[in-house]
């Protein structure tokens, strides 16, 4: 497994220095690259917009190929980052995936200028409810005709609850190749619900301006755009059980494991109920049992505190984004349950390849998901 490809961490930002806009339209119609006006974002399809001008994708456009952000088109994983960086860990800011109210995600486009689809980043939790972010082109009536850069967020789209909602501060940001030229942003502020749970903006940035390498967006065909989300308020989604690992509990946590010099707070018993490898090295006769700090080699800081969330009671569900290197560490320290859920997801999920649950059932003695495959 690559661990760079797979790596899913959050990254935490103290604010946001883009404000509300809308696009100066030349007379083309088209938005110039770093030319601001007051005014809102917009829907991806035509329909009302929000106060800040942003578009919800699930309305239909003028030419009417409009597309419900509940119905499940032609996309692609187009190099989804979500990080969270070592000195956020080090600081404190939280443990949890789920349970943070701002963060970021990054979706990686090659090939830009072959760009047909939607494209799309795999989902990722921010307080507690799925985010992804997506782009794609457009040349429609509402665009003046005029091909743009579209982007777009999905909040919790895949929910069939209408008791849910989410007020969030969305910033789309383009991020520059070149050091003499800023981020180019656009922000918008939404009540996500059942039915407004995808809002972006169709006329993002102009379709030449955007693969002209001359205005700074655009490196060797390829083009990065992040979203950062602040969620303010939350109603109608069940909060899981959290767990800081970072923080010192004097009742529930017993001993430290040090992962790349990051303090790991945890409890010996209830990890060795799950570990007889952990056991070994809390009760063995083990020189680390007797040590206040014992350290953890070769591991990935964000995937063992994945694995400890999927072990304590908060149970995570396995997804597509962590089911391979949760296989390896439940694997490696020999957790039955994680592995059991690794093999559940595989049976239940047809987002995996056929050939890689072959293989993983064979790598790691996974009967059930094997004798699935053959029927």
């Amino acid at each position: 497994m690559s661990s760079d490809s797979n790596l899913s961490i959050v990254h935490f930002f103290q604010g946001s220095r883009s404000q509300n806009v809308s696009p100066v339209l030349g007379s083309s119609g088209a938005a110039p690259a770093v030319s601001f006006s007051s005014g809102p974002p917009k829907r991806l399809f035509a329909g009302s917009a929000n106060a800040s001008g942003a578009v919800p994708a699930n309305a239909n456009a003028a030419s009417g190929a409009g597309a419900s952000a509940n119905q499940r088109g032609t996309t692609s994983d187009c190099g989804s980052e979500y990080t969270r960086s070592l000195d956020d860990i080090a600081g404190n800011s939280l443990a949890r995936l789920e349970n943070k109210t701002e963060g970021s995600i990054k979706l990686n486009i090659p090939n830009l200028s072959n760009l047909r689809a939607k494209v799309n980043t795999s989902f990722h939790h921010i307080a507690n409810l799925p985010w992804r972010l997506a782009a794609k082109t457009e040349c429609t009536k509402r665009t003046s005709h005029v091909k743009f850069f579209s982007v777009y967020i999905d909040c919790n789209p895949e929910s069939e609850s209408t008791l849910w909602s989410c007020d969030a501060i969305v910033e789309f940001r383009l991020l520059s190749q070149r050091p003499d030229v800023p981020h180019f942003s656009r922000q918008f502020t939404n009540k996500f619900n059942f039915n407004s749970n995808n809002w972006g903006f169709p006329s993002f940035m102009e379709w030449g301006d955007i693969l002209n390498a001359d205005k700074g967006y655009v490196k060797g065909d390829r083009v990065v755009v992040e979203a950062r989300i602040t969620v303010q308020k939350v109603v109608g989604v069940r909060k899981n059980p959290c767990f800081d690992f970072l923080s010192q509990e004097p009742h529930t946590s017993d001993a430290i494991l040090v992962i790349d010099g990051v303090k790991l707070h945890v409890s010996k018993t209830y990890l060795s109920l799950y570990s007889p490898v952990f056991y070994a090295l809390f009760f063995g006769k083990f020189s680390e049992r007797d040590k206040r700090e014992i350290p953890v080699e070769d591991v990935i800081l964000d995937e063992f505190i994945e694995l400890l969330n999927v072990v304590y009671p908060s149970h995570k569900p396995i997804s597509t984004d962590n089911v391979e290197f949760l296989l390896e560490l439940g694997d490696k320290f020999e957790i039955q349950f994680v592995i059991d859920e690794c093999e559940r997801f595989l049976m239940s999920t047809e987002d995996i390849a056929i050939v890689t649950k072959l293989v993983w059932a064979d790598q790691y003695c996974l009967a059930k998901l094997q004798v699935r495959l053959d029927c």
